[in-house]
């Protein structure tokens, strides 16, 4: 018997697409050329990119300590702007603000979601978010999509020592929904980290595959593979039946 579904968030809940994070950064990227005018708007997207995933993937080292999703990407800002021997700290909360409102106006959830979730909420069984990223950024795209009331549990890969696939945020979830991995299923768009790491403990995976991805033959093998959520109901039939 299933007593827990578990979801990713970006690309599995939540339509985040890269044309509206482009829009994003066109929009803060403004901000800053007005200040600095001989700033070119396609050089400074390089080297934001560039210093963005210098400290998102040392995330300890250079955000963890910044409680705001604005702190953090101002943070980047100032980073990147360093990069010129620039420095003015109303310019990078500014273009970290606009950015961040972006972001949240754009976040919005596929339309298969609600249909699935409002099924979901009348069967017996506890729904939780295992999403990667940073805490206050994901907590809060997940209040402006709408969906947090629907979910018993929201634990964030930023709050652990490693996220996905590391098996800790996947027990910890277990552990509040107060069932074994075997009544529990997964749903998510990465075959490394939601996959994987759920597979690793023993939970079961379903492989949302909104892009029509191929798979390669050393990637992890979910148990369902489906292409919209509209198609979850029927696996979760079928483990129920397995049961």
């Amino acid at each position: 018997m299933l007593k827990a579904i578990f979801f990713d968030f970006d690309g599995t809940l939540a339509d985040d697409d890269g044309a509206s994070l482009n829009e994003a950064l066109r929009q803060a990227c403004r901000v800053i050329c007005n200040r600095w005018a001989a700033l070119s708007s396609e050089e400074l997207i390089r080297v934001y990119w560039q210093t963005s995933d210098v400290a998102w993937g040392d995330y300890d080292r250079y955000l963890r300590h910044l409680s705001t999703p604005e702190a953090m990407l101002a943070a980047v800002w100032q980073q990147t702007l360093a990069h010129w021997g620039l420095h003015d700290p109303a310019v990078e909360e500014e273009a970290a603000r606009i950015y961040w409102q972006q972001r949240l106006q754009s976040c919005r959830p596929y339309p298969d979601v609600l249909p699935l979730l409002h099924h979901l909420i009348s069967r017996r069984v506890s729904l939780g978010v295992l999403t990667n990223g940073a805490p206050p950024m994901q907590r809060a795209k997940l209040h402006a999509t709408g969906l947090a009331p629907f979910f018993h549990q929201v634990l964030v890969g930023g709050e652990f020592v490693r996220g996905k696939p590391d098996p800790a945020i996947f027990l910890a979830a277990l552990e509040r929904a107060g069932c074994q991995p075997d009544e529990a299923v997964h749903i998510g768009d990465s075959l490394f980290h939601d996959v994987g790491g759920a597979g690793n403990v023993g939970i079961h995976t379903v492989w949302l595959n909104r892009r029509g991805a191929v798979p390669s033959a050393t990637e992890p093998t979910p148990d369902f593979s489906i292409t919209t959520l509209d198609q979850l109901v029927d696996c979760l039939a079928h483990l129920e039946a397995k049961g």
